[in-house]
């Protein structure tokens, strides 16, 4: 890779954590789609494989130093690749600092797109929304073993508007799915009717916003441009809107 090349992995790094405040380290394989995005690389491959073998190249002739951002925990059995925020430091969970899935499932919501406009609609309406609201009656099918359903969780519940928001991301009809993946679309259009039959019940006002409607990436995720998204929002939500 040449220096015009790292150049712009630098760049991408930064404008990753940019765009991602609250996240301070990730893995070398959360940084590829942006990587691909920018045009630096055409495809992935083994979760980050192509960035690690520069990395690898790098550290072969001591060079890492041409991209700051980059930590490598090294272990007896491997070198494991990690990108970190200026600023701020790597801590390896072995340190005692261990991450537990429900934490790391919590850290995940906050930076994710549902997360961001959520909290728009929690300005512009001026309220703050139940995020992940469950009724005991909104429930899924029955479990494999034939016991217990799971409560189906609603995107946002404003409970003094009588507002339910809920994020739609749609399906390219172009795309060709295998048995796993058309079953896993079906499953999720069967629940949405499901939520829209609960809300409705319940006399509630079931606002169902497109991720389409906002400016996204090649990927579909958001650019996160706020004066934007604000404008899209408040179509959406202009009878409840506190100004």
């Amino acid at each position: 890779m040449n220096d015009e090349s790292i150049s712009k992995v630098n760049e991408t790094i930064t404008s990753y954590f940019n765009a991602h405040p609250t996240v301070d380290w990730i893995p070398v394989k959360k940084i590829m789609p942006a990587l691909i995005e920018a045009g630096i690389f055409t495809k992935d491959e083994k979760n980050g494989l192509p960035m690690r073998k520069v990395l690898r190249r790098l550290d072969d002739q001591s060079a890492l130093a041409k991209i700051p951002s980059v930590h490598a925990e090294r272990k007896a059995e491997a070198v494991y690749w990690y990108f970190v925020k200026e600023g701020k430091t790597f801590t390896s969970q072995e340190d005692g600092n261990t991450i537990t899935k429900k934490e790391q499932k919590a850290i995940d919501y906050k930076n994710s797109d549902q997360y961001y406009l959520i909290s728009l609609c929690d300005e512009l309406v001026g309220q703050e929304a139940s995020r992940e609201h469950t009724f005991d009656t909104l429930v899924g099918n029955l479990h494999k073993r034939g016991k217990g359903r799971t409560k189906l969780p609603l995107d946002a519940y404003y409970e003094d508007l009588k507002l339910v928001i809920e994020l739609r991301r749609d399906r390219d009809p172009s795309e060709e799915l295998d048995i796993n993946e058309q079953e896993r679309v079906d499953q999720v259009t069967y629940y949405n009717e499901l939520k829209k039959k609960a809300v409705l019940k319940k006399e509630l006002r079931l606002m169902e916003i497109k991720y389409a409607s906002f400016d996204t990436d090649a990927h579909g995720a958001l650019l996160k441009n706020k004066e934007q998204d604000v404008t899209v929002l408040s179509g959406y939500l202009k009878d409840f809107l506190t100004t």
